[in-house]
């Protein structure tokens, strides 16, 4: 059975993930600076030995979430199993939401074992049970340790957030998300937790700017494996809009920029749409067609999943063999 995150994330790239190692091979050392849902990582083939690895994030509840998995994964369990409840969902959400602060990424910068194995089940909880993207400003606040529904004029931001929990879904919440439990039980989903612990006993996971984990003393670190040096880059795309917890503005282009500087020795594969990042392709990087997991995730376009690309830098391996992801006619 293969991993999976036990959380729904636009644009995880889990059905891509044979063609990327393909390219990357068996790297010595590999990173993710846009975890996400880590969905490549956790697809990687078995190797024997150690690696490598370091997933990172800026959003400080994500980070917080695969830390608790790791580090803690029977009480995450226990705080994301129960049946999915309008108002319980409500204020997890707000609960959430007060304390996403800068003092959060401050506290898992500081401490590579912060986490907090409540927050993260809830979060989970939440990210489960919700349709779309849940964290825009929303109605819900807790107020005096009460939770409160502010007014708001007319329908105004609300979309898709607003949307009610999944209560169709036979209260499964969390179980749903997760491959062959079905309607599992409390102790298939703690199974399931310490599945996920084992395989991230030694990955680094860190917090933070996107900058950070591309910098030669992260990219040059790498034991066994084929010794070459592998970076999966996945940021939120230009054509995105507001669905990522943190501002993505920007962020493409600057690690197409980044693209255009890095070692020709690294392995790197850069993901996006269209012909986002074809500048590449004048220094020796190539393309290919590339799917997002599960369709086209929270689009109300079916037919983004078409548009997935990934660059593959001169390093990788077979850049120029043809797309193994054609495009439909």
């Amino acid at each position: 059975m293969s991993l999976a995150a036990p959380f729904p994330y636009f644009g995880g790239k889990r059905r891509a993930a044979p063609r990327i190692w393909q390219a990357l091979g068996d790297p010595s050392g590999y990173v993710e600076p846009f975890a996400g849902s880590a969905a490549v990582l956790l697809a990687r083939p078995p190797f024997t030995g150690r690696r490598v690895e370091t997933l990172n994030d800026v959003d400080g509840w994500l980070v917080n979430a695969w830390r608790a998995i790791q580090l803690s994964p029977d009480a995450v369990a226990a705080a994301a199993w129960g049946p999915v409840a309008e108002i319980d969902y409500h204020a997890r959400l707000a609960w959430l939401q007060q304390r996403r602060t800068p003092d959060l990424v401050a506290w898992l910068e500081g401490d590579p074992e912060a986490h907090d194995a409540k927050a993260a089940g809830w979060w989970l909880y939440v990210l489960a049970c919700g349709i779309g993207d849940p964290f825009g400003p929303g109605p819900w606040r807790v107020v005096d340790g009460h939770l409160r529904k502010l007014p708001h004029l007319a329908n105004a931001g609300k979309g898709v957030n607003r949307e009610l929990p999944h209560l169709g879904n036979a209260g499964q919440g969390v179980n749903r998300e997760l491959p062959h439990l079905g309607n599992a039980g409390r102790g298939q989903l703690q199974a399931y937790m310490r599945r996920l612990a084992d395989r991230l006993q030694r990955v680094r996971i860190t917090c933070g700017s996107w900058e950070r984990v591309v910098k030669p003393s992260v990219t040059r670190s790498g034991t066994g494996g084929d010794g070459t040096r592998a970076i999966f880059l996945d940021p939120p795309y230009a054509t995105s809009g507001d669905l990522y917890a943190e501002s993505s503005e920007g962020v493409a282009e600057a690690v197409r920029a980044w693209c255009l500087t890095a070692p020709r020795d690294l392995r790197v594969i850069l993901c996006g749409y269209d012909a986002e990042h074809d500048a590449l392709l004048a220094h020796g990087w190539s393309v290919t067609e590339g799917k997002a997991g599960g369709g086209a995730g929270y689009s109300v376009n079916p037919t983004n999943g078409r548009r997935e690309r990934l660059w593959l830098s001169p390093a990788c391996i077979g850049s120029e063999q043809p797309s193994l992801f054609p495009l439909a006619a």
